[in-house]
């Protein structure tokens, strides 16, 4: 999945649930959405590739690490 439609998907889950105007971000993993999180925090919750993207657009990548251990930053 390209960064635009990333973009216009994270925008489009914030309608649909209600997000607009609250901050968070939403997270994806394997270009699917896996939900909002009102902040970044406990990275290691996380499997490596997952992906939060925020109300403007900018991005954060979780990497290293492993599905069982969750990532390492």
């Amino acid at each position: 999945m390209d960064d635009k439609a990333m973009i216009d998907d994270a925008r489009l889950y914030r309608v649909q649930e209600g997000l607009v105007g609250k901050g968070g971000l939403v997270v994806f993993f394997q270009g699917e959405v896996q939900g909002w999180v009102n902040q970044l925090r406990n990275f290691d919750h996380w499997q490596p590739g997952c992906i939060a993207v925020d109300e403007e657009g900018h991005s954060w990548t979780t990497i290293a690490g492993s599905e069982r251990d969750g990532a390492l930053m």
